[in-house]
């Protein structure tokens, strides 16, 4: 019984979803249980699909969860005394614990400084991971890898305004008077109370806002789009002009939400890029004339190694893993 309590105040702990009381337990139950007991309960939160997630953690990232969580009231002290906020954190797979204890640590320095200053937050999660947080307007916010979200301290009181580099999924919070922006490069989603996902990467030539349910306005240079259910607009980085469309298939609008790839027509130059993110490692081609091949598929369980046998069988291509280096040869 004291250790399904242990594993349900972890399962709180990772959705964000847990009390300051709840988490002071959890810091007390961790100190109190052997590194084994941490070892079975997080694989097997990992393992049932609790959480989700492509890959269970190893040893250092259970390792780094323990220590972010541990040293949570020391962080909030340190917070409190120094008032410097713009802190990155890293943050592990879908809802991370560095993401609640980044939230935690900033609404206690937004009491203490009112308006008196403005300061930035920077939420992150990098190549190979995903991470989760919740705004202090209630917003929930889902970052896919190699990804990052800024706001200031002001967030909430005068506006709602985030700048976003790479991917995100948003489910606003509903509040008429203050607007909820997303600044993306040239392109702005104003919304009030819906979910959308907007795509950033500052290497690829488009930026996507894909509208999951509400309604939501894509501005940029004076041209307005406005979209319901299941509609994009897409801004090409070069022209600077922005068109609409519509989503080719409404059950996998958002797929990276599900750990799943959808491809359509995608080269293998961007796939690399792709991958590159989501898995933390490094592409390189024999030649260049690889780079042109293009492929068009639905992964359900995109981990590396599908998508890799995906590329394998569907041209004349072959791979090799290498540590972190993938090199894809001609067959």
């Amino acid at each position: 019984m004291e250790n399904e309590t242990y594993k349900n105040l972890l399962e709180k702990f990772l959705r964000g979803e847990a009390t300051p009381k709840e988490i002071e337990l959890l810091d007390e139950r961790m100190n109190d249980h052997p590194d084994g007991d941490f070892d079975s309960i997080s694989r097997s939160i990992w393992g049932d699909g609790t959480i989700m997630s492509h890959n269970l953690p190893d040893e250092g990232q259970k390792e780094k969860m323990k220590n972010n969580l541990l040293n949570r009231i020391n962080a909030e002290e340190d917070f409190m005394r120094s008032v410097r906020v713009n802190r990155k954190r890293e943050f592990l797979h879908a809802f991370s614990l560095a993401a609640s204890i980044l939230v935690v640590a900033m609404s206690v320095v937004f009491l203490i400084l009112g308006d008196r200053q403005i300061h930035e937050y920077e939420v992150v999660a990098e190549r190979g991971q995903k991470s989760s947080v919740t705004l202090p307007d209630g917003s929930h916010v889902w970052l896919n890898s190699a990804s990052r979200i800024t706001y200031t301290s002001d967030f909430n009181k005068k506006n709602r305004n985030i700048t976003l580099e790479g991917e995100a999924y948003f489910d606003v919070a509903k509040n008429k008077k203050i607007p909820f922006v997303v600044n993306a490069s040239e392109m702005s989603i104003t919304a009030v109370g819906t979910e959308f996902n907007v795509r950033n990467y500052s290497d690829e030539d488009e930026v996507c806002t894909t509208l999951v349910e509400g309604k939501v306005i894509a501005s940029t240079l004076g041209c307005d789009i406005s979209l319901t259910y299941g509609q994009e607009a897409v801004l090409n980085r070069n022209s600077g002009e922005m068109s609409f469309a519509v989503v080719s298939d409404l059950n996998h609008m958002v797929p990276w939400r599900s750990n799943e790839m959808l491809l359509d027509g995608e080269s293998l130059d961007n796939l690399s890029r792709i991958l590159s993110r989501m898995y933390n490692v490094d592409v390189y081609f024999e030649n260049d004339s690889i780079k042109t091949y293009t492929y068009t598929g639905l992964i359900r369980n995109n981990s590396l190694q599908n998508v890799l046998e995906l590329v394998s069988n569907t041209s004349p291509v072959a791979y090799g893993i290498y540590d972190d280096k993938i090199v894809f040869t001609t067959k």
